[in-house]
């Protein structure tokens, strides 16, 4: 639910954003024009927040997760750049060129699994004197192997399918603090 002040409204009927009648002294608007305005100035603030965040390669074979992760991401604010394998993320770093500020990747994938995505990413922004990128792990399995390995490459943030929202973001936060600012 939206609250506009009643003072607010008027300054924009005044100014001709919102469009009104007088009828007797009173002015008068109608509803789908109050929504209409307001829905417009939440997309232009969504639009405006997104220029500033900070990329984030999102990899995951599962396209349902890949779309309501993505989706999520986007409603905080995130641009998020999804993949939905680990050729493909590779693909979209070196052949596009795209900026990441995080890795987000899920582990069990078919063909290049989340690891090696992982280790690959590393050795290409090294080779090209690009700054390392923290990653994230998500996954729905429980593996102790593949979580001692994940922890061999330094990799800290480990988080199991389904998540906490707040636990995610908190962590996706922790990990774009510990880099210099997008802009």
């Amino acid at each position: 639910m939206n609250i506009t002040s009643k003072s607010t409204i008027y300054k924009l009927s005044q100014n001709a954003e919102l469009p009104s009648c007088k009828i007797g002294k009173q002015l008068r608007f109608r509803k789908s024009s109050i929504d209409k305005w307001l829905t417009e100035k939440e997309a232009g603030a969504t639009r405006q927040r997104r220029v500033y965040a900070k990329s984030i390669l999102l990899i995951d074979d599962d396209k349902l997760v890949l779309k309501s992760v993505s989706r999520f991401l986007n409603m905080h604010g995130y641009n998020v750049e999804p993949a939905e394998s680990g050729e493909q993320a590779l693909e979209k770093v070196a052949k596009q060129g795209i900026k990441i500020y995080l890795v987000i990747t899920d582990i069990m994938m078919p063909g290049i699994d989340g690891i090696e995505t992982i280790k690959r990413l590393r050795e290409f922004q090294h080779a090209h004197n690009r700054a390392s990128v923290p990653e994230i792990v998500i996954t729905g399995f429980a593996d102790q192997e593949v979580e001692s390995e994940a922890e061999k490459l330094g990799i800290t943030d480990y988080v199991y399918k389904p998540f906490v929202t707040n636990e995610f973001i908190k962590a996706i936060e922790n990990r774009l603090e510990s880099i210099p600012s997008a802009n």
